[in-house]
């Protein structure tokens, strides 16, 4: 038996491993804080709203009963339009004990007192709405928002704008906005908003040193910076912007017709219902809202030209606020910390000691950032949200974002097993209990480190930094992660090596899969593989966008069970994807993961793989039971922390003169936080109304007495020459939309015989006149071909040619605007950016009865009754019509069927639809395409 060597401890262990986690847990030393910042800083302060001690709960006679914590009773209430939906509310943490809150919580001042019903919100600041400060008006702010975060010019071509600038205004008399850079940044820093300090500790290794060649990392000193994390989240539930986007209390929701759950974003999961009912067990938590944190955190390299140049950034969300917000790039996700890399040199590098001093100070540091918010785990704390309401908040650790190499540091286990279940290393697919932090621990209290990497797969000498924290299971909390898992694992990395192993001819069918890739037509955001799928680094949008094209391009060269293993992964992929995840979807769900194992026996019995025990592919298996957890996965993958690498991580090294450059960068990104904050805050006083420009010409003529003029420019879409879609923020009040572009073309045909010459359809009048009369006799239901020819009409006037279309519709599961909406164009044009021709395809819609915009299609008509059976795609043969443009839904992509046709070396994208005479209609070209296809989903 081994004691515990600490002052007034009296326990005793078995083994080593005991001691261990008993000395992390209860015995843990913090490394030490160094407080010197080299980096300047602007103290923030928010008046009357210090962090107070939270009175006990006491109601008096305000108009709420008192909490009873044996009721335990859910709240109702319907959501969304028609009451389709409802929800039941949890009924004690962040109680809605009056139906008028809503979905808002619970309200109190400052001081942590409930409020009576109806109370009105303190307001979020006194400021007037020509007050600029700490800019001296509207054109300073804009400007120093457009050289620093939108262009990113660096100082010396600021100073050399302004200086030429500033030499035009001489003349005039006029005075500089800005000197010089250094002007502009000081303006920048002095901006309260947004600003939270960086700090940074100092640490070193203190363990047992050889007496001899001692390793280089032993004597090293590793700093850690980040920023206090209850500030960040203090910053993030002020936001006005956020107030409509933010859950307040966890809920379960159902839809009205069928008592179908449904789960969307994370307050809808079980896990905050779990927590709450934990919580709420302390009746003096009763009133508050529950603010689960999401962490994540990746190495990521900006630079290998100039050294292997790494940096460790960690990030910080929360769960109240939606999936869409945190998909949309609006700050949801912030940076809160880089942490340490321990080096050594390759003599050292492999030893268990570093490799265990490794993960003690990854664990050490996270516990440390975050330990100033343990105290609000269990006794609430009072923030001001954007709503202008106080409220309690508990604070519990939720969801942390990592790949799988993260997930083994994370959850303390041996690379190969499951950090989810207990499953055995050599056989994960079959059943087994999940992993907990009480078994865990009682595994380590009594075995010995080898049995318990062995039999278990758990590196016992380390404790996660969640074992110092209530209620936080890291087992429980690592998040499902479709990019590393399904994308770039088990798509990339397993398939697409798989499918060609053994096979004759490889070389051969290779080259042809790839003229196949290349010669798919062009579709907007569809990434080009001019030389098919042969680059030498894969990136996560590479793999997505061959995803997009590659089951067809296999079709003919591999047998069909390899075809429907793409299938039933594709599949999975775009259901897990999906915005809202319904009792329904989750069956497809379950069902695609049957037929990936069924299928995928095919690689074992053609020997190309012995064993299917691989994690990534392997954790496919547990993601029902995580989307019964957490909601839709979309809100916690990997991709959102990788597309943050960009703006906080690898753009603000650029701007960095590399000498010392993370100093730089913790400058930089302060800077952009402190232009966000004041964006947000001049846009919520309706401060930055229309552009610069016409906001000053009014203002103008306003001075003078004159009117303020016509300053808005023309409605309609105007169709960029880029082959991009775009997120479009505004209400979700349609479906869909599309309308023409506003430039008619001058060079195409003038009138209907000179547009059936240009596009050799001699027929084309007598299509138009049939698509006139079923315009002109859109009630009546008479078949056309018997109408007496008397009625059918003819045009001979002058028509108006238009080479593209703006599609505008709800894709919340695509990038997309806050509110669902995304548009994309749709273009018929002789030469694509002054190359060969560009004709896409759209979706259709009958029965619209508007006139007359229309547009001459080749339809595609279906072939059969049922998808494909190996594909899972429609099939469709090609033919002519004139259809009105309100029929057309939005752009579609569509695939030749190749079958076992060799694709020619001359094939180009745009002869791709007059080369073949059948086409998949594409239903992995985007989500929003995929459930439109997939009715069942």
């Amino acid at each position: 038996m081994i004691p515990c060597t600490k002052t007034g401890c009296h326990r005793w262990f078995r083994n080593k491993s005991g001691l261990t986690q008993h000395t992390n847990v209860y015995h843990r030393v913090l490394p030490p804080v160094d407080v010197s910042m080299p980096v300047e800083q602007c103290q923030e302060s928010f008046p009357g709203e210090e962090q107070s001690q939270v009175p006990p709960d006491v109601d008096g006679d305000i108009g709420y009963p008192p909490n009873d914590p044996s009721n335990s009773t859910p709240l109702a209430e319907y959501v969304g339009p028609g009451d389709r939906y409802y929800r039941n509310y949890h009924p004690n943490l962040t109680g809605l004990i009056l139906m008028m809150y809503g979905q808002t919580g619970r309200p109190c001042d400052s001081s942590g007192n409930f409020l009576p019903a109806g109370h009105p919100a303190e307001p979020l600041a006194d400021m007037r709405p020509d007050d600029w400060s700490p800019y001296s008006s509207r054109l300073e702010f804009e400007l120093a928002d457009f050289l620093f975060t939108r262009s990113q010019i660096s100082a010396a071509n600021i100073n050399e704008l302004l200086n030429l600038w500033n030499t035009s205004l001489l003349s005039t008399g006029g005075q500089p906005i800005f000197r010089d850079s250094s002007e502009m940044y000081k303006t920048i820093d002095s901006t309260p908003l947004g600003d939270v300090q960086w700090e940074n500790f100092s640490t070193s290794y203190t363990g047992e040193r050889p007496t001899e060649n001692v390793p280089p990392w032993m004597n090293d000193t590793y700093d850690i910076w980040f920023r206090n994390p209850k500030e960040v989240i203090r910053n993030m539930l002020s936001r006005p912007d956020f107030s409509d986007d933010i859950d307040y209390r966890p809920f379960r929701e159902y839809e009205s017709a069928t008592d179908s759950r449904r789960w969307e974003d994370f307050m809808s999961g079980d896990w905050a219902w779990k927590q709450a009912d934990i919580i709420s067990r302390d009746t003096a938590t009763h009133g508050s809202t529950f603010v689960p944190i999401i962490l994540g955190s990746d190495k990521t390299t900006v630079s290998v030209a100039t050294g292997q140049n790494d940096y460790y950034p960690l990030y910080l969300s929360i769960g109240n606020i939606r999936n869409k917000v945190r998909r949309a790039h609006r700050n949801g996700v912030v940076l809160i910390a880089f942490l340490a890399i321990p080096h050594t040199d390759k003599e050292h590098a492999s030893t268990d000691a570093f490799r265990r001093f490794r993960r003690q100070l990854f664990h050490a540091s996270l516990g440390y950032i975050l330990h100033d918010l343990m105290p609000g785990m269990t006794e609430p704390t009072v923030m001001q949200f954007g709503d202008g309401h106080y409220r309690r908040v508990i604070f519990g650790l939720g969801p942390y974002i990592a790949d799988y190499e993260e997930q083994v540091l994370l959850a303390c286990i041996v690379r190969g097993w499951c950090v989810k279940c207990l499953a055995m290393r050599q056989a994960l697919d079959t059943d087994a209990l999940y992993r907990s932090r009480e078994h865990a621990e009682a595994l380590i209290e009594e075995f010995d480190l080898k049995n318990l990497r062995d039999e278990y797969g758990i590196v016992g000498d380390i404790i996660p930094f969640t074992s110092g924290f209530p209620r936080a299971d890291i087992y429980e909390l690592i998040a499902p992660d479709i990019l590393h898992q399904i994308i770039k694992g088990t798509f990339k990395d397993h398939l697409v090596e798989w499918a060609m192993h053994g096979t004759a001819k490889a070389n051969a069918i290779l080259d042809d899969i790839d003229r196949r890739i290349a010669a798919v037509a062009p579709f907007t955001g569809l990434r080009r593989f001019p030389e098919g799928r042969h680059f030498k680094q894969w990136t996560g949008n590479d793999s997505k966008a061959l995803m997009k094209v590659y089951l067809p391009a296999i079709e003919g060269h591999v047998p069909a069970e390899i075809v429907r293993t793409f299938r039933a992964l594709l599949e999975f992929t775009y259901l897990v994807r999906h915005n809202v995840i319904t009792g329904e979807t989750l069956v497809a769900i379950e069902d695609a993961i049957n037929r990936f194992h069924m299928h995928r026996e095919i690689f074992r019995q053609s020997g190309t793989v012995q064993t299917f025990s691989l994690p990534r592919q392997h954790a496919m298996k547990h993601y029902p039971d995580l989307i019964r957890l957490f909601g839709a996965p979309n809100g916690l993958c990997t991709s959102i922390t990788e597309s943050k690498h960009i703006d906080a991580v690898k753009d603000p090294y650029r701007r960095t003169n590399r000498n010392k450059p993370l100093g730089q960068m913790l400058i930089i990104n302060q800077r952009l936080d402190k232009l966000a904050a004041s964006r947000r805050d001049f846009s919520r006083r309706g401060m930055l109304e229309g552009s610069c420009l016409t906001a000053t010409m009014q203002l103008l003529s306003t001075r003078d007495g004159r009117g303020h003029g016509n300053t808005s420019e023309a409605p309609g879409p105007n169709c960029c020459n880029e082959d991009t879609d775009e997120a479009v923020d505004c209400p979700t009040s349609i479906e869909a939309h599309v309308e023409l572009a506003r430039t008619p073309q001058t060079k195409r045909a003038r009138t209907v015989m000179e547009l059936a010459e240009e596009l050799g359809l001699h027929h084309l009048p007598t299509i138009l006149e049939d698509f006139l009369l079923q315009q002109l006799n859109a009630y009546d239901n008479c078949d056309p071909d018997h109408a007496p020819l008397s009625a059918w009409p003819t045009y001979g006037n002058k028509i108006t040619v238009v080479n593209a279309a703006a599609a505008l519709f709800y894709a919340p599961s695509d990038a997309s605007g806050i509110g669902g909406m995304r548009r994309e164009y749709i273009r018929s044009c002789h030469s694509w950016q002054n190359g060969a021709p560009r004709y896409d395809c759209a979706f259709g819609m009958y029965g619209l009865d508007i006139r007359y915009p229309c547009a001459v299609v080749r339809w595609f008509d279906r072939v059969g009754d049922e998808p494909d059976t190996d594909t899972g795609m429609w099939i469709r043969r090609p033919s002519v019509g004139v259809i009105h443009v309100d029929a057309l839904y939005r752009a579609a992509h569509l695939i030749p069927l190749y079958a076992t046709r060799p694709v020619s070396r001359n094939l180009k994208p745009h002869h791709s639809y007059d080369s073949f005479t059948a086409f998949y209609v594409n239903k992995f070209i985007d989500h929003h395409a995929f459930s439109l296809l997939s009715d069942s989903y």
